[in-house]
């Protein structure tokens, strides 16, 4: 079957490294631990094929001035990026140059508060500076590596002083590679993870394979709430095969003559900066009659043909099926994703688009390069024979974290439902299409063997849609439902939305499925608050800021002026909160709040629906509260927080505790610290303490008087939080109450509970 895989189409320079005499060049050779010259290391005894260009690195390494025994004239990442064109490998190696890797890895980046694509590899710079080589290491019965070097100075061979490696001669921290994985199909090389590199082609074409397993999964709705209503969507565009593209026309999904099982797929895909062609009112009859197949951008084109070849004469495209210039007409569209995702006989996720203009695959796939070498060195050491196949790979594009998790599309908030709520998906990016059910198996193009992403049910990277459909997973794994919901907030809050009052709508079909699949009131008035559930209250409170994270502002005059996200949720934030609410596996309701204040009351203003944008809102509750005064003293702003000294005050302003070296997370800080007095008042609500009468922690949401906003008594706004340690609450109150005082002034609350000390108070 291998001599069956078409060869890739190199260039004349690319060609040339697979081609020729070569011998070994540097045999035994480990970089920074062997010595030119040294004897052979009986451990690590294969030979690395090397090429030098101009540099004098070959040179300087034998320290007998031998030759480069092949020239590479792609020197340059200019050179490649013009031969990429027409060369696969070349092309390959490009990618590398313009792919963002997480800064560690994806889980920390989420961790540390930072976006999940994290940064490109190269800088500009560097890639107009660098300047380049080629060769070759190999390991017997290990898959070898074919590594493009780069250095991203000039004079690296020249300059070797005291910061040059003196074993290689190349200079400490300017040395960048591009590393390939290259896979030969010779038996004594071809362990088990290799051979599914030659058993995909066996397998049929790609687009045979995605119908098996559309077939395989078709049973799909079993997982869905029976509570979710299946219905099509209110307008779907209807596909005709046709020359020199598909007909396409937008039609009425509710009063055309469709049974409600018809199938249709969706495209996910991210708008960019302009959207070249979308429904208006004044369009609405044009589009109805037709669509002319040239004006769609070519990801539409692209997933119009994709749906066809699929055999499916359906497709739904936001842009398209949504009249844009309607207010009611996208809040009621809006509220009807759940459906609209849930039911979709698969979802084609445009993962590598920016824009709708890019297709479903900007570059060729599948991104492995296929070739025969005649490479006589090679082959004589290696074990290869003549005409035997070798496939060449980029082994950050094998990893689904890497290429769906970080593409373009998944940072953005919209995008979080498509995928969290689909129960199947095909992911296109532009190397090689993957695909996924609700379960833990990922399958890719360029191979047979199912990988997984599993990241758990209590992660913070990537929904775990097993879990998010089937609640027995989650009971097996000790996953309580407020967890997960926490998780799923976590996740999509770090996605970015081009309008803010869209922050809550873009999460609403998650929020709807989530509740129904958990039986709680989804359809109930006040259930479904501002991120939070009122059965869950008052968990959903307990969030602390990651790093970067800030709470948004509106500006005077902007388009979202009006739709303000009260401060106690999630939501009114930018980017990663962690919660605390770690009491949730208690079993009791009672013995899980125990230590938290009492839910009085919430109310939230939305507009066109439970799950519409928020316009306002409030929550009452009803424990222990206190007025502090903190000492200002920065801490490292990218950790967004200040250490400070607090005290805890009596109502005639006498201090009763006093806490040092306390560290605060506030929602905001940019800027802000200059602004604040040194002694500034601010009020500490215990939302959960450990232990009632002796040491342990506790922690505390901040709070600032709402002035400005209300005339009403007891009405705060949140500011931060914080983690602490005291010696119990019955303790604190009586140092606070001492000598007929109580914790708060009057104005400051709502209520009081005269024997407690509790209070009544409003957070807005």
């Amino acid at each position: 079957m291998a001599d069956l895989i078409p060869t890739s189409t190199l260039c004349d320079v690319c060609t040339g490294i697979f081609a020729g005499n070569w011998q070994p060049q540097l045999r035994g050779w480990k970089r920074a631990i062997k010595r030119p010259n040294a004897p052979p290391d009986p451990i690590n005894p294969e030979p690395a094929f090397g090429t030098a260009y101009d540099h004098g690195m070959e040179p300087y390494v034998h320290r007998t001035g031998a030759p480069p025994t092949l020239s590479y004239p792609h020197y340059s990442v200019e050179d490649l990026r013009k031969s990429g064109a027409s060369c696969a490998l070349c092309q390959t190696v490009v990618l590398a140059f313009d792919a963002l890797h997480p800064r560690n890895d994806i889980g920390m980046d989420y961790m540390e508060g930072r976006k999940p694509y994290g940064v490109a590899a190269w800088g500009q710079e560097e890639i107009a500076k660098a300047k380049g080589y080629v060769f070759i290491y190999t390991e017997k019965n290990k898959t070898s590596k074919l590594i493009f070097r780069y250095h991203v100075y000039a004079d690296w061979a020249a300059n070797r002083n005291m910061d040059v490696n003196p074993i290689v001669g190349e200079r400490e921290g300017n040395v960048k590679d591009v590393t390939l994985d290259i896979h030969g199909d010779n038996p004594d090389l071809s362990k088990e993870e290799n051979k599914h590199y030659i058993a995909w082609m066996d397998q049929g074409t790609t687009i045979e394979r995605v119908h098996r397993f559309l077939n395989d999964t078709s049973d799909f709705a079993k997982d869905l709430p029976k509570n979710l209503v299946r219905q099509l969507p209110t307008r779907l565009l209807h596909l005709t095969a046709g020359s020199p593209g598909p007909m396409v026309r937008l039609i009425d999904g509710a009063n055309v003559c469709l049974d409600v099982n018809t199938p249709y797929i969706a495209l996910s895909h991210s708008w960019g900066n302009t959207m070249p062609i979308q429904l208006i009112a004044s369009r609405l009859t044009e589009f109805t009659n037709e669509i002319a197949f040239s004006d769609l951008p070519a990801t539409f084109r692209d997933a119009a043909a994709l749906t066809l070849e699929l055999g499916v004469s359906y497709l739904w495209i936001d842009s398209l099926c949504i009249i844009q210039d309607s207010a009611s007409d996208w809040l009621h569209e809006a509220q009807r994703m759940a459906s609209v995702y849930a039911f979709c006989h698969l979802t084609i996720a445009a993962s590598a688009s920016k824009n709708p203009t890019t297709g479903l695959s900007p570059s060729p796939r599948p991104r492995t390069v296929i070739i025969r070498p005649t490479w006589t060195g090679f082959i004589q050491e290696w074990g290869l024979q003549p005409g035997q196949t070798l496939r060449v790979t980029n082994p950050w594009y094998q990893d689904f974290g890497n290429t769906i998790v970080s593409a373009p599309l998944n940072r953005r908030g919209w995008t979080y439902q498509e995928y969290a709520l689909s129960p199947r998906v095909l992911h296109c990016t532009d190397g090689e299409w993957w695909w996924n059910g609700i379960s833990d198996e990922i399958y890719r193009e360029t191979s047979t063997n199912p990988t997984r992403f599993f990241t758990g049910s209590g992660s913070i990277t990537w929904p775990d849609k097993l879990s998010f459909f089937n609640k027995e997973r989650r009971r097996i794994t000790r996953t309580p439902d407020v967890w997960f919901w926490d998780y799923l907030t976590s996740q999509y809050n770090q996605r970015a939305l081009t309008k803010r009052k869209d922050k809550l709508v873009a999460f609403g079909a998650v929020a709807q499925l989530f509740g129904q699949i958990n039986g709680l009131p989804v359809d109930k008035p006040g259930e479904y608050v501002a991120g939070a559930w009122r059965t869950y209250l008052p968990f959903g409170l307990h969030w602390s800021i990651g790093e970067n994270a800030e709470r948004h502002v509106s500006q005077p005059g902007s388009e979202d002026e009006d739709y303000v996200i009260p401060s106690w949720s999630w939501a009114s934030i930018d980017g990663l909160v962690r919660f605390h609410d770690g009491k949730s596996l208690e079993k009791t309701r009672e013995e899980q709040t125990k230590g938290m204040p009492r839910l009085v009351d919430v109310n939230v203003v939305t507009e066109g629906g439970h799950f519409g944008p928020v316009k306002s809102g409030y929550i009452v509750l009803h424990g222990p509260i206190f007025r502090i005064r903190v000492s200002k003293k920065a801490r490292d702003h990218k950790q967004s927080g200040f250490y400070r000294n607090f005290r805890v005050l009596r109502s005639d302003d006498s201090e009763a505790w006093q806490h040092d070296g306390q560290a605060f997370s506030l929602d905001t800080w940019k800027g802000k610290l200059d602004e604040w007095a040194d002694d500034r008042e601010m009020y500490l609500m215990i939302a959960d303490f450990d232990k009632e009468d002796e040491y342990g922690s506790a922690f505390a949401i901040l709070l600032e008087l709402a002035g400005g906003v209300t005339k009403e008594k007891g009405v705060f706004r949140r500011i931060g939080s914080t983690l602490f340690y005291f010696h119990g609450l019955t303790k604190l109150m009586k140092d606070v109450r001492q000598d007929g005082n109580e914790a708060l002034r009057d104005g400051e609350y709502m209520d009081i509970d005269p024997k407690t000390g509790f209070y009544t108070y409003k957070i807005v």
